[in-house]
């Protein structure tokens, strides 16, 4: 596809005035290395803080999305932008300078359906780097890279975009899914290596650097049930009601205690 006119970004925020403007500085430096136009696309979920005024301070178009349910909101994004190419990253991460190059140099390769970003901690700990081996291996194990995601906006599209039925791991079924599609039509799944999406290392400080294994074996039970829709207790702590205040609140706390 070497005829990309415009590229969105999508960026899901639910009260991200500490991160958003780093985010979208980032995608703003990324856009002064390609021809084509970007487009920033916000989707504010349930903010209560100034995300709203950074994001349209940068440029951006915010649009509101109020589910508890994470890929309803990037859905939301998706169907609000308007580029021929969709790139998606999260409000607490940065992409790389040359990330939006390097999609545009894969899309104009026929053999190619889109793909993904690794991703890398903006905090280097044993535990943080075990973490990422651990993701690292997954996307060498399965191909499948959950970073920021990318393709054209038609691929998103032809694939339903995020499942709504899922509360957690919607960014690895939306890969899987993607890559069975460009299967289907002889194209190649990739991971651009070279442009690793910087991602802030927030729920390690909260929850430990360790955290990632706790979530693998003591936590497993509360995945299990919001994968099953059973309740929603883990992913109101660790995704919906993460930025409220009471949990800003009780890191202070945490970090007042230790500097005292």
């Amino acid at each position: 596809m070497s005829d990309v006119k415009k590229i969105s970004v999508i960026v899901p925020a639910h009260n991200e005035e500490k991160f958003i403007g780093g985010c979208l500085a980032a995608i703003e430096t990324a856009a002064k290395n390609v021809v084509q136009e970007v487009e920033m696309v916000v989707v504010l979920n349930r903010c209560s803080d100034s995300t709203a005024q950074i994001a349209k301070k940068h440029g951006a178009l915010t649009v509101t999305d109020e589910s508890r349910c994470i890929a309803a909101v990037r859905n939301r994004g998706i169907a609000e932008a308007s580029g021929d190419v969709l790139v998606t990253c999260d409000a607490d991460s940065r992409l790389h300078p040359q990330a939006l190059v390097f999609v545009v140099d894969a899309l104009s390769n026929p053999n190619i359906i889109g793909g993904g970003m690794p991703i890398r901690y903006d905090r280097r700990s044993p535990g943080i780097v075990a973490s990422e081996w651990c993701l690292d291996a997954a996307v060498a194990l399965t191909g499948l890279s959950a970073g920021a995601f990318w393709a054209t906006a038609e691929a998103f599209r032809a694939v339903g975009g995020f499942d709504e039925n899922l509360l957690i791991v919607e960014d690895v079924d939306f890969a899987k899914r993607l890559k069975a599609f460009g299967k289907i039509q002889k194209k190649r799944y990739i991971c651009l290596k070279k442009a690793p999406m910087l991602t802030s290392s927030r729920k390690f400080d909260y929850f430990g650097d360790w955290s990632f294994f706790k979530m693998a074996t003591l936590d497993a039970p509360r995945i299990w049930r919001s994968l099953k829709r059973i309740d929603t207790d883990f992913v109101d702590e660790y995704f919906h009601d993460f930025n409220d205040k009471r949990t800003v609140d009780k890191k202070t706390a945490i970090d007042d205690k230790k500097n005292h």
